[in-house]
């Protein structure tokens, strides 16, 4: 990078801001993925000190964050209704917030070429993850676009998260890039034999996760039909606009008892309408809750969806939550959604913030539900979870902990509009089907609703802004994943080597403290 004099930084840190999320879902050029950290580790390396590194690799995470968060926007000015400018401060906070941790990246791989010389990069995969895990628990937690979920690019080789969740293969991909800057760097300094000896790091992830994906995908094939279950998904397609209008709550429920007589049509064994489906706080506003009934006994088939729920034995708490009623229409089953989205269903540090409203309807605050819901019907027990909470592998692993045989995720995805979010959304819960071994059912109100496979594949989809019903089978599964056995130790091993990594940058290499002053010898 000599011949590029000063301008270097800025070319490294453009690079990594153009690559990074070129690799993830949306973009969907997953290959760049196994080398779209080269550019931060050269930039990280080649800056004058850890501080330095840092401040480049926040600026240039930030940069690369924007592409992965720009609908925030769309979110917060249009569907929230609070302005342009309000959107763009929200959408820049978010990536700068994300580019937080990139920083802490750049400063971990200063300091690690700095103490160790170039095999101190070696550490960094550890590192990657670690910090990954950390905002994935931090503050409520936000893993949103892990660099994992690049590989939902390529369903054979997702199918390694299995083991380690999707941060195993966040490290897999780490490693890559090691392994390919060690290349470029060692290929500048003329040494082409320990140059193609890293390239050989690479190649043995690929053939790692190829194999074992293949392996996956044939054992998947091979295996003996499980008894189907015929599911249909209803995908009303209401407006966000006016989707809590009074005059439009009739209406609503004309287009999904229309939607519901289509699924019988089809032989549904279970109907699935999305999140909040049912406009109205169900079980309280008695004309309409009759008519959910009415419909769900008219189809013949257990019906799940979403509605709000009050609890006024609780202290009058509001729940965001899914139900089940069984065939004859009859209430069996309620799930409350457990993590809530800050801001969206709920105001943190409420009494400071009393001056902010939620981009929700209704000014109370959601409440958080307390356990997961496993919901009697054909093909065994099914898990319920709430939108966002398909993000989270640890709530996922609770229902399958718990026996569930599939998935159920109803999801309210017009709050992003036409943008890249419900790809990304979407990419998330197909790993999370791979992670469990686990077919998934999800309804979304406006797309992209989808049937999921215990592979992740999506075997049949509706897109955005359509109306219609989603049909097929599903086939329930019991086999227990090393992932759902461990859950995140590999990834809670690696934020605490990545802590006491923290530790020796700021002792010396005797163990005397040098952080601010020189070390003093006898």
């Amino acid at each position: 990078m000599k011949w590029l004099g000063g301008a270097s930084p800025w070319i490294l840190g453009a690079l990594f801001a153009v690559l990074y999320p070129l690799g993830t879902p949306g973009y969907d050029q997953y290959w760049i993925s196994f080398a779209s950290l080269v550019p931060l580790i050269a930039l990280s390396v080649s800056a004058g000190d850890a501080k330095k590194a840092a401040a480049r690799a926040a600026l240039a995470g930030a940069a690369a964050n924007l592409p992965l968060f720009y609908w925030i926007v769309y979110t917060v000015a249009v569907q929230g209704k609070l302005g342009w400018p309000l959107g763009c401060l929200a959408a820049f906070l978010v990536s700068a917030y994300m580019g937080a941790y990139i920083s802490a990246a750049g400063f971990f791989i200063h300091k690690l070429q700095g103490r160790y010389g170039q095999r101190g990069l070696w550490v960094f995969p550890i590192v990657w993850t670690g910090l990954e895990y950390a905002r994935s628990v931090l503050l409520t937690g936000f893993p949103w676009m892990l660099s994992g979920y690049a590989l939902t690019g390529s369903t054979v080789l997702m199918q390694a998260a299995d083991l380690a969740g999707v941060f195993g293969l966040g490290f897999l991909l780490a490693a890559s890039n090691v392994c390919l800057y060690m290349a470029g760097k060692r290929l500048a300094e003329g040494e082409r034999r320990r140059a193609l000896a890293a390239l050989a790091g690479p190649a043995a992830i690929l053939v790692f996760l190829f194999s074992y994906g293949s392996y996956r995908m044939s054992e998947r094939r091979a295996a003996p039909d499980n008894p189907g279950v015929r599911v249909v998904i209803a995908q009303g397609g209401i407006d966000q606009a006016i989707k809590w209008a009074p005059a439009f709550q009739r209406e609503t429920l004309e287009i999904y008892e229309a939607l519901s007589r289509e699924a019988r049509a089809k032989g549904a064994e279970v109907i699935v309408w999305p999140e909040t489906a049912a406009p109205f706080f169900y079980g309280w506003e008695a004309e309409m809750s009759r008519e959910v009934d009415r419909i769900a006994s008219e189809a013949r088939a257990p019906l799940i969806f979403g509605a709000p729920w009050f609890s006024p034995s609780e202290g009058g708490k509001y729940y965001n939550s899914v139900f089940l009623l069984d065939r004859r229409g009859v209430p069996a089953g309620r799930y409350d959604k457990r993590h809530l989205v800050p801001f969206g269903e709920y105001i943190p540090l409420r009494t400071v913030l009393f001056f902010m409203k939620k981009l929700t309807e209704g000014g109370e605050d959601f409440a958080s539900g307390t356990g997961t819901a496993l919901f009697p019907v054909s093909g065994g027990p099914a898990g319920a979870s709430v939108c966002y909470e398909a993000v989270f592998p640890e709530i996922i692993r609770d229902s399958v902990l718990g026996g569930a045989r599939w998935l159920v995720n109803v999801t309210n995805d017009a709050w992003f509009g036409d943008t890249v979010a419900p790809h990304q959304h979407l990419a998330m819960a197909r790993m999370r089907s791979v992670e469990f071994r686990r077919p998934m059912v999800r309804a979304a109100n406006a797309g992209i609703s989808a049937l999921i496979d215990a592979r992740g594949e999506v075997v049949a989809r509706l897109g955005l802004s359509r109306r219609g019903t989603l049909s097929g089978e599903i086939a329930p599964d019991t086999r227990m994943t090393v992932y759902a056995k461990m859950g995140d130790l590999f990834a809670i091993s690696c934020i605490i080597i990545t802590f006491l990594t923290l530790c020796t940058f700021l002792r010396g290499s005797d163990g005397i403290r040098t952080s601010g002053r020189k070390i003093r010898r006898a």
